[in-house]
């Protein structure tokens, strides 16, 4: 099997991980992606089979094993992925083909990132569009001090009852708690349009506050 990708600096310290093959991008990603940030205890921040998770996500969803056309851009901190890799790589075997080739890209970045800086990856098809731009807001809110604080403090303007309805949207998309407030404002930047983000609030709001986002990106 054969893989065809690029590695981007496309800021400071974030490396975007270009992959046109959805299916490709999405399986690359789907281990280091679900040890991040899986709805399901058993996965997130665990060692395991991905036999296992596509039974699972088979089962949770009811429409077959999907991964790879549910999603399409990717996101997580460089030392999780690694953590992830660490002990996958301590066995004789790759599980899947996918394994080696991300520990590949891995090894690449580590030896061109700024050691004393937070590494961050995202995975998408290509470097325009709407998509990789969100990617990129979320490498800017890992890395970029200056940049968390600012968009934060717009999050932070949002009326609780609108900001229940982005975090229930959210969970029942399938993110974790942990990552809500980063999620916002990736979609309310780049995906504020998004149907099943946005349902209950607004689309006034969810303009206004696009704007917002959008004028803080642009200065990054």
């Amino acid at each position: 099997m054969n893989i065809d990708y690029k590695i981007k600096e496309v800021k400071p310290n974030v490396f975007a991980v270009i992959i046109s093959n959805q299916y490709d991008r999405a399986m690359l990603f789907c281990r280091a992606q679900e040890y991040y940030e899986s709805p399901n205890k058993k996965f997130r921040g665990k060692d395991f089979s991905m036999w296992d998770y596509m039974k699972w996500y088979s089962s949770e969803y009811g429409r077959g094993f999907s991964y790879g056309t549910d999603w399409g851009g990717f996101n997580i901190p460089f030392d999780v992925m690694w953590k992830c890799y660490e002990n996958q790589n301590n066995l004789p075997d790759w599980e899947t083909p996918y394994d080696g080739y991300m520990w590949e890209i891995l090894v690449q970045i580590d030896n061109i990132r700024d050691e004393n800086k937070k590494c961050y990856v995202i995975g998408a098809e290509n470097t325009i569009g709407d998509t990789f731009q969100h990617e990129i807001c979320h490498g800017l809110y890992s890395t970029n001090k200056q940049y968390k604080q600012m968009v934060d403090e717009v999050t932070e303007t949002i009326e609780w009852q609108d900001y229940l309805k982005f975090e229930k949207n959210l969970l029942d998309m399938g993110y974790t708690a942990g990552v809500i407030p980063d999620e916002i404002q990736a979609y309310l930047a780049f995906g504020h349009d998004y149907q099943k983000f946005n349902k209950g609030v607004s689309k006034k709001k969810c303009k206004q506050l696009n704007k917002e986002y959008i004028k803080i990106f642009s200065n990054f």
